[in-house]
């Protein structure tokens, strides 16, 4: 029966307390990316020189997308290898939405700290002519699958974003992508199920926070709301397993298509939360159970304080790991109390999010550069703040 109520805790705080929120956070950057549709980056196209600060401003943007489209930027030479390693440094992934919801004073400091030393590290990178010589993969496999749609038939008209069609990064990352069921699914049912549960859950989301409700049993509405609450985390699980498994497309894909369209923008933003409140909950779970586990909060307290600076090191270590799953779960364990501020702006110093996998596809050599290159300042960096908090 504990188990159960550690279960259904995690799923409705998964939902209200960031499920919700989130989903209205990347939809509000959906629509302005859209709306305004790369006017960085045809300025980061038409000015190298400042390419370090207008990457580094990319990399700033909420979630994966502004790290994501510098990357055939870099490839096809329009910006250096300083202005992707401050995009990549400056980018929390979706991690960023976990922040804005669950600590929004923490979100402002990393923001300020990460943008920062990403266009230091940018500018002594450039200044020092690091990765100028660098060199895409040339075994790119372009063979086509049957019963397989592509990202690209979902629009009448599709925009290319930071390169050309037909060139290699046209090449490598618009590939074949959904199976046809699934892109069904994905742009005609889900995302309409999506909005509709995240409209009515607002005002009892908004509600549920204020009030700090701790799931007892309630009479009435609210009960039947949380249930809901659960249930939507339940689906977001569902369809992220469903998605991640059998969907094919690159992120940069999805990323084109938002800027696109305001349908593929509402598409992919459900998509997008779906996984991110599936990772959520998979923190919330884990940590009560931890908690559980060894006795509460305050040996907790005594296990971090013996960990010492291994806590900064084991935060880089999972920023190191492509995708923002991990990322989501450790921004979602700093906001309940299991590691400190260090590891927190540590981690987000050193994780690329999603952004990693096309420079992977296009570029081993530039992902492996750019990965050493984050943990340098993320060590550093995540070493004077764990001594200063102590």
């Amino acid at each position: 029966m504990e188990l159960f109520h550690i279960i259904y805790s995690a799923g409705v705080d998964a939902f209200f307390k960031v499920g919700v929120f989130v989903s209205l956070s990347i939809l509000i950057m959906g629509i302005i990316d859209y709306k305004f549709n790369g006017v960085v980056i045809k300025l980061l196209e038409k000015n190298r020189k400042n390419g370090v600060y207008l990457s580094a401003l990319l990399g700033l943007i909420p979630g994966c997308g502004g790290a994501i489209v510098v990357v055939p930027l870099f490839i096809l030479g329009k910006i250096s290898f300083g202005a992707l390693v401050a995009a990549f440094i400056t980018t929390m992934g979706d991690a960023a939405f976990v922040l804005i919801v669950g600590n929004i004073s923490a979100y402002f400091k990393i923001l300020l700290i990460s943008g920062v030393v990403g266009v230091v590290s940018g500018l002594l990178i450039d200044r020092f002519r690091i990765g100028e010589n660098i060199v895409m993969n040339k075994d790119f496999n372009q063979s086509s699958e049957s019963g397989f749609v592509n990202e690209e038939s979902g629009h009448k008209i599709h925009n290319h974003i930071a390169h050309k069609k037909g060139d290699i990064v046209d090449k490598v990352l618009h590939r074949k992508s959904d199976i046809k069921e699934i892109y069904l699914l994905t742009h005609t049912v889900w995302y309409k199920i999506f909005w509709i549960l995240v409209i009515i859950s607002t005002p009892f989301a908004i509600e549920h926070l204020l009030e700090g409700h701790s799931h007892v049993e309630h009479e009435g509405n609210l009960n039947l709301i949380e249930i809901l609450a659960f249930l939507g985390t339940v689906l977001c699980i569902f369809y992220t397993v469903l998605s991640r498994k059998l969907v094919k497309g690159s992120d940069f894909d999805k990323t084109e298509s938002k800027l696109g369209s305001l349908k593929e923008t509402l598409i992919h933003t459900a998509e997008e939360v779906a996984f991110l409140v599936s990772w959520v909950f998979v923190a919330f779970f884990s940590y009560e159970i931890f908690l559980s586990y060894i006795g509460g909060e305050i040996v907790l307290k005594n296990i971090l304080d013996s960990g010492g600076f291994l806590v900064v090191i084991m935060a880089i270590f999972i920023g190191l790991i492509p995708g923002c799953g991990p990322q989501i779960l450790l921004a979602a364990l700093y906001i309940s109390g299991a590691i400190p501020f260090s590891a927190l702006a540590a981690n987000a110093i050193c994780n690329d999010g999603d952004a990693l996998f096309p420079l992977l596809a296009l570029s081993k050599k530039s992902a492996a550069m750019v990965t050493f290159y984050n943990i340098i300042p993320a060590l550093l960096v995540g070493g004077v703040l764990y001594f200063l908090e102590i």
